[in-house]
């Protein structure tokens, strides 16, 4: 192939990036970190309705009922992904805002740990942590 070819690839492919719904996730270890500590890190380029709702909230670790149900739901794009106080309580209703109907429920776990969720579960309280492509999987 010819420099000119090579150079007519690139740029199709940057022109093609320009509209990608792409986030980047980085991990970083502990033998490359000035600290000696792992990191990660994730990009969220959002979705296709604005505004995206990127909060960073803390769910609470809960010890649950025997026989209790978690609740199942069909996350919205934007703001706010989901109303539930049972989430979280930084995903209360606000305002004139309504619980967000579960699709259906799953039988619940005795205990569930604390984690930082945003568009999906980042790290819970033990510092284990998760990352997602793009794709639509929710937590």
């Amino acid at each position: 192939m010819t420099w000119s070819r090579y150079l007519l690839q690139a740029v199709l492919a940057l022109l093609s990036a320009t509209n990608a719904l792409a986030c980047t996730g980085i991990g970083i270890g502990k033998d490359a970190s000035s600290t000696g500590f792992p990191m990660i890190t994730h990009s969220e380029d959002g979705e296709f309705v604005a505004p995206n709702d990127v909060r960073l909230i803390r769910v609470p670790r809960r010890k649950w009922p025997i026989g209790s149900l978690r609740p199942l739901y069909h996350w919205q794009f934007g703001y706010p992904r989901i109303v539930s106080a049972q989430h979280s309580p930084e995903m209360a209703p606000v305002g004139d805002q309504k619980e967000t109907e579960p699709l259906a429920h799953i039988p619940q776990v005795p205990e569930t740990w604390a984690y930082w969720d945003t568009e999906y579960g980042v790290q819970n309280e033990w510092g284990v942590a998760m990352g997602g492509g793009t794709c639509t999987a929710k937590t």
